[in-house]
């Protein structure tokens, strides 16, 4: 297992792991969040923030404070485009791997 960390993590890799760290702070933040502004329990509070996050949102958790509903806006906006490229990656990767296997059993073939 040769190689630094640092050229392990170069390209898609690098990418994945940059996008998990937003992703996961963006979910421990909402979910902190709307906890203190709109006085929900922390289970009610990070099911609203992932609720929100895959833009599910079922309704049945609503912020009603004004600075919350506004939160909510900013949340949406920052957070469902860190999301969604998170999830991208996670693809980009498994793509990638599957090519790899398959060139692998080309190469075997040969």
């Amino acid at each position: 297992m040769g190689g630094s960390l640092k050229t392990k993590l170069t390209g898609v890799g690098r990418e994945y792991y940059i996008l998990l760290s937003f992703a996961i702070t963006l979910v421990i933040v909402g979910t902190v969040v709307f906890h203190l502004l709109e006085k929900w329990s922390w289970i009610d509070s990070l099911y609203f923030t992932v609720i929100t996050l895959a833009t599910v949102g079922y309704g049945d958790l609503t912020p009603t404070t004004p600075v919350g509903k506004l939160v909510a806006v900013i949340f949406v906006i920052a957070g469902v485009g860190i999301f969604l490229a998170f999830l991208d990656k996670v693809m980009e990767r498994r793509v990638e791997r599957r090519e790899r296997i398959l060139e692998a059993i080309r190469s075997k073939k040969k």
